[in-house]
């Protein structure tokens, strides 16, 4: 997994209990069931703990059953082809007000953290082969971002 390129400044996330923040995430097209749910839960739990999304309450239902809570922030799924998720990708980089965190097949491939690291910086563009990007900032530029995408189905 890797976040926004180093050399770009810290993102200016808005608030993230306001309706100003937007999340969304981009899955390969036509990747296995098993890889965009792996892609989804590796990057929704990466930008949780990033942004430090707030967690609604907990829930009882009608039988006094308790469920914890789960974050607030709706996460769609949408799909682009790799070609189209590595340019929102570097796209994305270019915008200060924008987080973007990638898995590669770079990541997805390493059985551990370590190993990933050390694979990724022996691959050139390693962007050029995404398996998921999410972005999360302002509504607006995270919509002029992904709008034309269709969701996963």
């Amino acid at each position: 997994m890797t976040t926004t390129p180093a050399t770009s400044p810290a993102p200016v996330v808005p608030d993230s209990a306001s309706r100003e923040l937007k999340v969304v995430l981009v899955v390969r097209a036509g990747l296995p069931a098993n890889q965009a749910v792996n892609a989804a839960t590796v990057l929704g739990a990466s930008v949780g703990t990033l942004l430090g999304l707030p967690l609604g309450p907990d829930a009882v239902d009608a039988t006094g059953t308790r469920y914890r809570g789960i974050v607030t922030t709706p996460v769609p799924i949408l799909t682009a082809d790799h070609t189209e998720l590595t340019r929102l990708y570097r796209l994305a980089g270019e915008r200060e007000q924008l987080t973007s965190l990638c898995l590669t097949e770079t990541a997805r491939r390493a059985r551990t953290y370590e190993a990933y690291l050390a694979d990724l910086a022996a691959t050139a563009e390693a962007d050029s082969d995404i398996v998921g990007v999410l972005f999360a900032g302002p509504r607006n530029q995270v919509t002029k971002l992904t709008k034309r995408l269709p969701l996963l189905s």
